[in-house]
């Protein structure tokens, strides 16, 4: 499948998750069964995030750290110990999943203007409930802006996607597909739990890492095309 074709699937996956939102009650449904009304407190409260964030959300973020750090000393290590350069393939997409798929997704929050759903008034917070693709109320005025959509977090885990073309073998690349989907939907259903975002959000950045992973490897293999060295012990 070309470029142009992943990408363009990509859109229309992308705009099929905002008709989701925009057209259904699926978010509210789902996020209704996340928050105990009797006690007025998310599934997932702040005293029992204290205890799971070790595993659900500094420790992801935390992985993907080292796992960068791994990739990027071995990249800089490879220009004089050659030996290392058969893991340039595998250590580059995964460094560049790392960065740009966090970054890319999670940065484009800040134009969105969508609130969590704890913020909202539905959930005894302070704000309206606003779709994506709709206008606040003409006479809500906004003490500051909603930085919400899409989900951050879970890009974290989706991060990970970055192994199905890193890896060379098949049955690798279906294992380190499952990895990234795996460890992205934890992170966002985690984050549903304790309210911080809706089904859409975490679908779309789904959609958005899966797209872009494959901008990366077509970038990587760019790269090695040019410089083939680089991949090569002398």
């Amino acid at each position: 499948m070309t470029l142009t074709k992943t990408l363009s699937l990509g859109l229309l996956g992308l705009c099929a998750v905002l008709a989701l939102e925009t057209y259904t009650d699926i978010d509210i449904y789902l996020q209704n069964l996340c928050f105990n009304y009797e006690a007025h407190e998310w599934q997932i409260n702040p005293m029992r995030h204290k205890q799971l964030t070790i595993f659900f959300y500094n420790g992801l973020k935390r992985t993907l750290l080292i796992f960068a750090i791994a990739c990027l000393f071995n990249l800089i290590l490879s220009v004089k110990l050659t030996n290392l350069r058969c893991n340039n393939h595998f250590c580059l997409i995964m460094l560049l999943s790392f960065i740009l798929i966090p970054t890319l997704i999670a940065g484009a929050k800040y134009f969105t203007n969508v609130y969590c759903p704890y913020q909202l008034n539905m959930y005894n917070g302070l704000y309206p409930f606003v779709r994506v693709l709709e206008s606040y109320p003409s006479d809500f005025i906004q003490p500051k802006a909603g930085r919400c959509f899409p989900a951050g977090h879970a890009t974290a885990g989706f991060a990970f996607l970055g192994l199905y073309y890193a890896f060379r073998s098949k049955p690798l690349r279906i294992m380190g597909l499952c990895i990234g989907l795996s460890l992205g939907w934890i992170a966002g259903i985690y984050q549903m739990l304790r309210g911080q975002h809706f089904l859409s959000h975490t679908l779309f950045s789904m959609v958005a890492a899966l797209t872009l992973i494959v901008v990366i490897n077509y970038l990587v293999l760019k790269i090695e095309k040019k410089f083939p060295h680089l991949l090569k012990s002398q």
